[in-house]
């Protein structure tokens, strides 16, 4: 019988989430959990969930789990250098992202993370370096964009500031109005 209830909960937990009932997954997890600790998507799919009811503690604990069990994911080290960012532990955050980077170098969200956690720790050109890849990896990525406008700046860097501007002006207006309000850029003349 209890072979029959981890696929049944693991059942349960999918068709809540695709009906968006995600408090109820994240019960049918708990369940799983408690009875099968060592089921690494599980404690992936509970760890998301937890971070987005905002409860990063708990999000960071069954990621770890979840790598623990399973090292090699990628997907599973953002979504920890997630919750780090949200627990403001950014120095751990970077270490995951990098980590998830390692096997997969295209993961744009994980070299935008990093900027974050580098701009968080005042690293704003190391923080550039990761965020020009992110833009690379995802050219219309404007908070990528953003990001990389207020590193420029804390660098004293203003024309940069400005280019970043003008760049996302092309393709996201409310961004670069932000970006204009936030760091003294003068609108360009039409």
């Amino acid at each position: 019988m209890a072979e029959l209830r981890l696929p049944l909960l693991y059942s349960l937990a999918q068709l809540c989430l695709f009906f968006k009932r995600h408090g109820r997954a994240l019960e049918f997890l708990e369940l799983l959990l408690q009875e099968h600790p060592r089921h690494a998507r599980a404690w992936s799919i509970a760890g998301f969930l937890y971070a987005e009811k905002g409860r990063y503690k708990d999000a960071a604990a069954a990621l770890e789990h979840a790598i623990d069990l399973s090292p090699d994911n990628a997907a599973m080290l953002f979504n920890l250098g997630f919750a780090l960012q949200k627990l403001e532990r950014h120095d751990e955050a970077i270490e995951r992202l990098q980590r998830a980077l390692e096997l997969d170098p295209k993961l744009d969200r994980a070299w935008y993370g990093i900027g974050l956690s580098l701009i968080q720790r005042g690293r704003y050109a190391e923080a550039i370096a990761r965020l020009t890849e992110a833009s690379r990896l995802q050219p219309f990525n404007a908070f990528a964009r953003y990001q990389l406008a207020a590193a420029w700046f804390k660098l004293g860097e203003h024309e940069k500031v400005r280019a970043e501007y003008r760049h996302v002006k092309g393709f996201d207006p409310k961004i670069a109005e932000h970006i204009s309000t936030d760091f003294g850029v003068r609108p360009d003349p039409d």
